[in-house]
C-alpha cells in the first residue's frame, strides 16, 4: 500500500483501514473504495480506476461523483496533497489519455 510520509494506515478487518495523519492527528476509516481511490490518488491513476468501475457496470457519472466526494475527505484530512487531489486525467482527440494539472 502506498503511503505518504507523516500518514500511518493499517488494515483492521471487515473490509476497513484505519488512517492516521499525524501532521493533524486525524484518524479516518476507510472502506474498501475509498481505499482504492486514494490508492488511484496517490499513483496518479484516477482516471483508469474510474474506467475500471464503469466497466464493472457503474454509471460514470455515479462514478465522478463518488471520487469526488472521496478526494475532498481524502483533501480534508490531508491524505493527499493538493497538487494529487487537482489533478485531472482526461481523454485528447486521439484517445490516448492526457494528465492535466
Amino acid at each position: 500500500m502506498l503511503t505518504p510520509s507523516g500518514v500511518h494506515a493499517a488494515h483492521i478487518g471487515h473490509g476497513i483501514t484505519a488512517v492516521l495523519a499525524v501532521r493533524t492527528g486525524s484518524w479516518v476509516w476507510l472502506d474498501e473504495v475509498s481505499v482504492r481511490i486514494w490508492q488511484a490518488a496517490l499513483a496518479g491513476t484516477v482516471s483508469e480506476l474510474e474506467d475500471e468501475l464503469v466497466a464493472q457496470g457503474y454509471a460514470r457519472e455515479q462514478v465522478r461523483e463518488a471520487v469526488e466526494a472521496s478526494m475532498g475527505t481524502l483533501r480534508a484530512h490531508r491524505l493527499v496533497e493538493d497538487t494529487m487531489a487537482a489533478r485531472r486525467t482526461r481523454r485528447s482527440r486521439r484517445g490516448r489519455r492526457a494528465v492535466v494539472a
